[in-house]
């Protein structure tokens, strides 16, 4: 039964087991699975590079040092970014001062965006007919021709 009482039921081919043993095996593999999800999640490991148990050890050990660095940086100087992107500011900016990485951080951003930019149909719409009535239209067979430029 789990934690609610309800009844689980586990189908496995070895008889020798119980099924208390049976249950524990499978929540131990459950929390193997939660933390490889955490380690997808939040340690950046796109391959393992060693074969051998010490090697994957070693990296895994080396990631988790790293994440646990960048969050003490993040929360030391109240960064508010997500902790990849304090990863970025740290790979940008390892060679330089702390009073420069900080600044680089918090500093605003040198260009806005108002945004797409809007055309105006109607006002393409009415210079295109006013040619046409005109009948300066041979620029409009050609392909390459944009009124929007």
């Amino acid at each position: 039964r789990d934690s609610e009482g309800n009844q689980i039921r586990i189908v496995c081919n070895d008889a020798k087991l119980s099924a208390q043993e049976i249950s524990d095996i499978y929540r131990n593999r459950w929390q193997i699975e939660l933390f490889f999800k955490w380690v997808k999640q939040h340690l950046i490991i796109k391959k393992l590079y060693g074969k051998s148990e010490n090697a994957v050890y070693n990296q895994l050990y080396l990631a988790m040092i790293v994440f646990c660095l960048t969050l003490l940086m993040k929360n030391k100087i109240g960064y508010k970014g997500t902790l990849l992107q304090m990863l970025h500011w740290i790979s940008d900016c390892w060679s330089k001062s702390m009073t420069t990485f900080i600044s680089n951080v918090f500093k605003a951003p040198e260009r806005t965006s108002s945004g797409r930019r809007r055309q105006e149909h109607e006002k393409i719409f009415e210079e295109t007919l006013a040619q046409y009535e005109s009948g300066d239209v041979l620029h409009l067979d050609d392909q390459l021709y944009d009124p929007i430029i």
